[in-house]
């Protein structure tokens, strides 16, 4: 039973792939021949030998991760070594997207993308971690673009349940972002029959921001916004005195030895802005 008129809109936070981006290079002077190879692999890769390349760089690859398990190459190497290999692959999933090959799509698969996103799976989409139902998710950026890596869902609860794994029987395909150029937002769809009912404060995340939409001739109007609960009103939620919690901090900061009387305002301040907004990160100030 779904209900058609209600979708989850979230961010992406983070890309867990963030750290092989090429600005994280931190070559030498003299790098170690295989590293210089795989510079020269990324350089030259096109659309005629994208799979011979590819295979030699996962090749370098491995030869790499042995030589620094015996202590031939440094931390930093490997980590060069591990960048450039990356891009590699990356550069080998767009060249391949006109002519597909069975190996590249296993590939894909093995090196999914795991995305961060700002929301709770537990209080949004109970069904799926309680029944695996599985949601239409698509992006709501980039709809001209194929998108080409195989997508994870993380939550940002602690978790490990707070996943939606890839799944080769209902695949998701995301795009390749760059989150400190632009935003890139997720839709979650037919979430409107009864996952509010069934969802849990896990983490203490209450419901998100609600808003009622009415589509017209002339587009959309926004009739109705509903901002999500503070946390204090969600320790309260499950048995806590939200006015005792505060003034217990409060006393706690006054007391404290550690900070000066500008910094226990400053201190308690910040708390109290924390305190009064939702659970939810922010991405805007």
């Amino acid at each position: 039973i779904v209900a058609h008129h209600a979708v989850l809109v979230t961010p992406v936070l983070e890309l867990f792939s963030h750290d092989y981006q090429p600005e994280h290079l931190r070559l030498k002077e003299v790098n170690p021949p295989l590293v210089e190879e795989l510079i020269e692999l990324s350089n030259l890769i096109n659309e005629k030998n994208f799979i011979e390349y590819m295979h030699d760089a996962l090749d370098h690859m491995d030869s790499l991760l042995t030589l620094f398990d015996l202590g031939y190459i440094d931390l930093e190497d490997r980590s060069n070594a591990e960048i450039f290999a990356h891009q590699i692959i990356k550069k080998a999933f767009y060249l391949s997207m006109q002519n597909p090959t069975i190996e590249l799509k296993r590939l894909q698969e093995r090196h999914q993308e795991r995305y961060l996103v700002n929301c709770s799976f537990f209080q949004s989409i109970p069904d799926y971690w309680g029944l695996k139902q599985n949601f239409p998710i698509m992006p709501l950026h980039k709809l001209d673009l194929k998108p080409i890596r195989p997508a994870s869902l993380w939550d940002i609860t602690c978790d490990s349940d707070g996943e939606i794994a890839y799944n080769q029987n209902a695949p998701l395909f995301l795009h390749d972002i760059d989150l400190d150029e632009e935003d890139y937002f997720l839709g979650f769809f037919n979430v409107g029959a009864y996952q509010e009912t069934l969802g849990m404060q896990h983490n203490l995340f209450s419901k998100p921001n609600e808003a009622t939409i009415i589509l017209n001739e002339n587009g959309y109007e926004i009739l109705q916004i509903e901002e999500s609960v503070d946390l204090l009103k969600v320790i309260e939620s499950v048995g806590y005195d939200g006015d005792a919690v505060l003034k217990k901090l409060e006393t706690m900061i006054q007391q404290s030895v550690f900070i000066t009387g500008q910094e226990k305002s400053d201190t308690l301040r910040q708390l109290k802005t924390y305190l009064y907004q939702n659970s939810y990160l922010r991405t805007t100030y």
